[in-house]
């Protein structure tokens, strides 16, 4: 049950992590798939969305929804040392992949309307061959 619990946490920080990295790209196409009564929270509308400025407010929640991706990831940790060994450490690798996309909006300083955050090469094949090797060490 604690596994499940987990893999569903980290499931909504893989795609609030995705959300927020595809903002730009999602409003090209008509949609907004950020929380919308969180954004509202943080005085953000779909038109200052739309207008693709990047304002105080939606730093703002930006950031907080980042601080989400990292409590749930961190919260779905436990539950994913339960796994077998082999599937732990391909998830342990997903997670911090995924979930690191938000260190990636950090580092463009959240300007998601003229830049893409994604995880560089040399740090996907950092954190995956090691977790291959693991991974195969367990079979």
């Amino acid at each position: 049950e604690q596994a499940k619990i987990a893999a569903e946490k980290l499931g909504v920080a893989f795609q609030l992590a995705n959300f927020i990295r595809d903002v730009g790209e999602d409003l090209d196409r008509g949609r907004v798939y950020l929380p919308v009564m969180e954004l509202q929270s943080h005085g953000v509308t779909r038109e200052m969305l739309e207008n693709k400025v990047l304002t105080p407010e939606i730093k703002n929640a930006l950031k907080d929804q980042i601080a989400r991706v990292r409590k749930l990831q961190q919260e779905a940790a436990p539950g994913i040392n339960l796994l077998n060994p082999v599937a732990r450490e391909c998830i342990k690798a997903a997670s911090e992949l995924y979930c690191g996309i938000v260190d990636e909006v950090e580092k463009i300083e959240y300007q998601i309307f003229d830049k893409r955050a994604k995880t560089s090469l040399y740090r996907r094949m950092k954190v995956a061959a090691p977790a291959l090797v693991r991974a195969k060490l367990f079979k």
